[in-house]
């Protein structure tokens, strides 16, 4: 870990996380929580401020000095609120990007030109650059690769958070010395993992189902979903709730709740704010199914046992218990719990 070359640096560092924090993702918030708790044991007297999404949910939620994310449009570089967030890089001592799949163009090139962009701003300044607990790629445009590249190789340390990320990393052409194995940095929030539970065998099995939108899912997909969890219902006498671990997740329930049999008996979760209260609303479901990648990680820190749908590298990089969602059939569900 990178917190003994800070300490040496300074007793007091200044620190400044960046991350798509305050966004409406339970995933990075509760990303941003563990590491919150690693740094007030590791460097107490640090002194934080968080460049995020939406600096005021971050206040809010985690009780950190929050201030918004360099500007990569006209829109938002005419606001000028982020003069007081380049003041923050420019005077710190570390700038540490604390976890999440930052660098990837599955879902947009948006995404990498701006954590690059935050990169070699730091590296103006001749800040040090960490990164943990990082997903890296895939990648489907050569330049979105090069620059990723380009502005991870400027950084002092990079904790990959999966076998894949550290080969893309490697493949890229990072120094073996940058490239650290890690973890999730939300698996910090306890000290030891829980042993995992069996799926009840009998009485009512209350399921909490984790969906969310991406490109090239075909709709056949939600349909098979739809009624594999009918079949949940009838075989197992599930309970099925939904809870919204990201933004647009909702309405990617309601496509598969109108295609089953059962809505009228399913229901939603509203997760609460803060990272132990999500927790404590995972531990009371005796399954969780999740295309969420840390749905399954707080079903991980609980305990409760879980069934990935992998639409995505990350998921199943992260458990073996995962089902591909290509050609995915609606006995497959109940066949994996079995």
């Amino acid at each position: 870990m990178p917190f003994s070359k800070i300490r040496a640096h300074s007793p007091t560092p200044k620190l400044v996380l960046i991350g798509s924090f305050g966004a409406g993702n339970v995933g990075d918030e509760l990303i941003l929580a563990g590491f919150l708790q690693k740094i007030r044991k590791e460097l107490p007297r640090a002194k934080v401020v968080v460049l995020a999404g939406n600096p005021k949910l971050v206040r809010r939620f985690h009780g950190v000095d929050a201030l918004p994310l360099l500007p990569t449009g006209l829109r938002s570089f005419w606001k000028m609120n982020w003069w007081r967030s380049l003041q923050k890089i420019r005077t710190a001592d570390a700038i540490i990007f604390p976890g999440g799949g930052l660098f990837s163009d599955e879902e947009s090139w948006r995404a990498v030109f701006l954590w690059g962009l935050h990169i070699l701003v730091a590296r103006y300044f001749w800040k040090p650059v960490y990164l943990l607990g990082q997903s890296v790629g895939p990648f489907e445009k050569k330049w979105t690769r090069k620059f990723t590249r380009f502005c991870l190789a400027k950084t002092e340390w990079i904790g990959a958070r999966d076998a894949a990320s550290e080969a893309e990393l490697t493949r890229s052409g990072i120094p073996a010395r940058k490239i650290r194995s890690g973890r999730d940095t939300a698996l910090w929030l306890i000290a030891r993992l829980p042993k995992m539970r069996e799926v009840k065998k009998r009485g009512v099995l209350k399921v909490l189902v984790s969906v969310r939108d991406f490109p090239k899912i075909e709709p056949r997909f939600w349909h098979e979903l739809a009624r594999a969890l009918d079949l949940l219902a009838e075989k197992k006498h599930a309970r099925i709730f939904f809870a919204e671990f990201g933004a647009g997740d909702r309405a990617v329930w309601q496509k598969v709740r109108r295609r089953t049999k059962n809505s009228a008996t399913w229901k939603t979760l509203t997760l609460p704010e803060s990272a132990e209260e999500v927790l404590r609303a995972v531990k009371k479901f005796d399954l969780v199914i999740g295309m969420r990648l840390h749905s399954l990680i707080a079903a991980q820190l609980t305990g409760v046992p879980a069934v990935g749908l992998n639409y995505s590298r990350k998921i199943g990089e992260f458990t073996d218990k995962a089902l591909s969602i290509q050609n995915f059939k609606k006995e497959q569900l109940l066949k994996s719990l079995s």
